[in-house]
């Protein structure tokens, strides 16, 4: 895939990430204690029928569901099932919807009910990392002023960062190269150009970066929390765009 965009696809791929947009965000305001994520990934799959767009996720090397839903220790790749969300919890959403062979991406990590301080503080500095990542997307900066950007806020916090998942360019397909890693050095790796579309995608444990992969779900090996947050982000000839939007659901 080309890594810079032409005009009309840069005009679908924003179209389809206003919609992606508006899905997360009814998506986000669904969460509450008691729902399954198997009840909330039907409602996500009911909606993007509506929306006459496809969840490709669903079939992808088997995957089952239209959303990845990961609940507390969960990293990534949260297959939902009979899991009942309890008030506390933490819940990421990571949807991504394509039509007429262009892409979309988002995901955020919000609060079931009440939850913790930790589990709060948690959530707002990855929230934090990712426009930090945003800042530093910027022509003729690199991915690995961006990974650097999102690394250091992190750490210096108190954190630990995910390396072996992260953001990817988009737009034409569901996962583009090359990765936008979540750590890295200033001045290293690709240079940024208007016309690159891409997520920046930060994953943050609570403790340590170790984790454990079985049956697609992803976790912590320490079984502390993770969160994560996800946006795209168009890079111009002044500066960037960010094409998706977080708003705050009402709980």
């Amino acid at each position: 895939m080309a890594m810079i965009k032409t005009e009309k696809e840069i005009k679908e791929i924003t179209i389809m990430a206003d919609l992606i947009t508006e899905l997360i965000n009814k998506s986000l305001s669904w969460v509450k204690p008691g729902i399954t994520t198997f009840e909330l990934d039907k409602k996500i799959e009911d909606e993007m029928n509506k929306m006459g767009v496809n969840g490709p996720c669903k079939g992808y090397h088997g995957f089952p569901c239209v959303s990845c839903l990961s609940v507390n220790e969960s990293v990534t790749h949260g297959i939902p099932d009979d899991r009942v969300l309890l008030e506390g919890d933490i819940i990421d959403i990571d949807l991504v919807i394509e039509r007429n062979g262009y892409y979309s991406d988002c995901s955020r990590t919000i609060a079931v009910g009440k939850i913790s301080s930790e589990a709060q503080r948690l959530i707002d500095v990855t929230e934090e990392c990712l426009y930090k990542g945003i800042k530093a997307a910027q022509p003729g900066n690199t991915l690995g002023d961006i990974g650097f950007a999102i690394q250091s806020h992190a750490e210096s916090n108190g954190y630990s960062v995910v390396r072996e998942y992260c953001g990817h360019f988009i737009g034409l397909d569901m996962h583009e190269s090359p990765s936008v890693t979540n750590y890295g050095t200033p001045g290293v790796g690709e240079v940024l150009k208007p016309g690159m579309i891409f997520c920046i995608e930060p994953m943050i444990n609570q403790g340590r970066r170790a984790i454990r992969d079985k049956n697609w779900v992803t976790k912590t090996r320490d079984g502390k929390l993770s969160s994560r947050c996800e946006h795209m982000v168009l890079i111009t000839e002044t500066g960037n765009k960010v094409l998706t939007k977080h708003i705050e659901p009402k709980l």
